[in-house]
């Protein structure tokens, strides 16, 4: 009997495999099995299908390889093997360490499966030879590892054992910079950037990114109650049951209150001036332009009934309809109104639909001189503002009409954070 080709085994292998899936994805629906054991069931099948068809791979006559046909194969391989690593590792958020540690272990595995390759060594000559040989082998892939990972980062106990015996911070005499700047610490000590991160800073995104989500927009006991009890109020986006139990309950008990002053102090600092507030769990993001419930928020800001800004009523000169009541106010229904004249910083020719989040952040925060537009963010939080503008926008640019959401900004860079600090783009002082 003639020898099937691999192409024969496979055109059999293949179609039954995929019967086999369609049978157990439809079969197992009907039943009111969960998409979950769908998967589970149809990745068996694709597992077995792949172990079929490398069972077909013809066998070949095996000739030694020389030295320079190993490494022809196997660099060029285990070159695409690192890079592929170390870009997956970055995708799920990893330290570059993490990322430099998993593509040393890579090279780690060429290194040996090299020796390994190398020419026959002569027989045993009895057991004690053969056992000379192993210990050998172990020895040396042993040498191997610890010299690559003695190049990484150590872990230091002293050095951790002292972060735990280190006494409560008292903040007696220390000035608001010195505050920040030990918050910071805590915000460090606590292992925090392990699961946050701030603008560009940190190591994942298990929880919201707080630069920004730009957490220094809220109150200092809002901020204190979502570390102290993380499950009352959890983020848009991380509603799923990993992320609500992923923030621990207990820092209630390990930071004092001082360290806590100086932890809320350093997490109001996390404000943008140049981009709307964003939302959400990376790379399933938004801003807070295409979000109902803050527009919904943010129109009754705009129309003076929020007790937070009381005082503040956008309606009365722009309209609770969008049709503008005094002379002069900005028209929000139209799109291809420009921006004013009478402000140094005005952009010519940039109509309001195409207003960078930073001119809206200016006009409301700043005024405009010369007319009724006060500089509000003088007065009331910014937090209610920018909700604010998230709902006037709605007014040439209606919620239900939009066919795309706005791009989520770019994480600004460090150097753009301390521009807006020089350029005074921030009214609080402290930042």
């Amino acid at each position: 009997m003639q020898e099937k080709t691999f192409l024969q085994k496979a055109m059999k292998i293949v179609p039954i495999s995929l019967g086999l899936v369609a049978i157990f994805w439809f079969g197992s629906a009907a039943l009111g099995l969960s998409s979950a054991v769908q998967q589970r069931l149809c990745g068996i099948v694709l597992v077995a299908m792949i172990y079929a068809l490398l069972l077909a791979i013809p066998k070949t006559e095996f000739k030694e390889k020389t030295f320079l046909q190993n490494l022809k194969i196997k660099i060029p391989v285990i070159t695409i093997l690192g890079i592929v690593i170390w870009f997956l590792a970055g995708s799920f958020g990893f330290p570059v360490w993490w990322q430099i540690q998993f593509v040393a272990f890579a090279l780690v595995g060429l290194t040996f499966f090299i020796l390994l390759d190398l020419r026959t060594m002569k027989p045993e000559k009895g057991q004690v030879h053969s056992v000379r040989r192993l210990l050998a082998t172990y020895a040396l892939a042993s040498i191997i590892f610890i010299t690559v990972t003695a190049q990484l980062p150590q872990f230091d106990p002293e050095f951790e054992l002292e972060k735990l015996n280190k006494p409560p911070m008292k903040l007696t005499g220390l000035a608001g910079p010195e505050v920040i700047a030990a918050g910071r610490e805590i915000f460090e000590a606590n292992k925090c950037f392990n699961c946050h991160k701030v603008f560009w800073e940190g190591n994942s995104d298990r929880g919201p990114n707080l630069g920004s989500k730009q957490i220094g927009l809220y109150s200092d006991d809002y901020i204190k109650s979502q570390i102290l009890d993380p499950r009352k109020d959890q983020a848009p986006g991380f509603e799923d049951k990993k992320s609500k139990k992923a923030m621990p309950t207990y820092y209630g008990d390990d930071i004092s209150d001082d360290e806590m002053v100086a932890l809320v102090a350093y997490l109001k600092t996390m404000r943008d001036p140049t981009n709307i507030p964003v939302e959400g769990k990376f790379p399933n993001q938004w801003t807070w332009w295409d979000d109902p419930k803050i527009i919904e928020e943010g129109k009754v800001v705009f129309e003076g009934k929020e007790a937070a800004t009381e005082g503040l009523n956008c309606a009365v000169c722009h309209g609770a309809a969008g049709i503008p009541m005094m002379t002069g106010a900005l028209d929000f229904r139209n799109e291809n109104q420009p921006d004013t004249d009478k402000m140094p910083d005005h952009l010519p020719g940039v109509m309001l639909k195409d207003w960078p989040d930073e001119l809206w952040y200016k006009r409301v925060t700043r005024g405009v001189v010369g007319t009724p537009m006060a500089p509000w963010g003088m007065i009331f939080p910014h937090l209610y503002l920018w909700k604010a503008e998230a709902y006037a926008r709605t007014f040439h640019d209606p919620l239900d009409k939009r066919t795309a959401k706005r791009p989520v900004p770019p994480v600004p860079t460090k150097e753009e954070i301390e521009a807006w600090k020089t350029n005074e783009l921030f009214l609080d002082p402290l930042l």
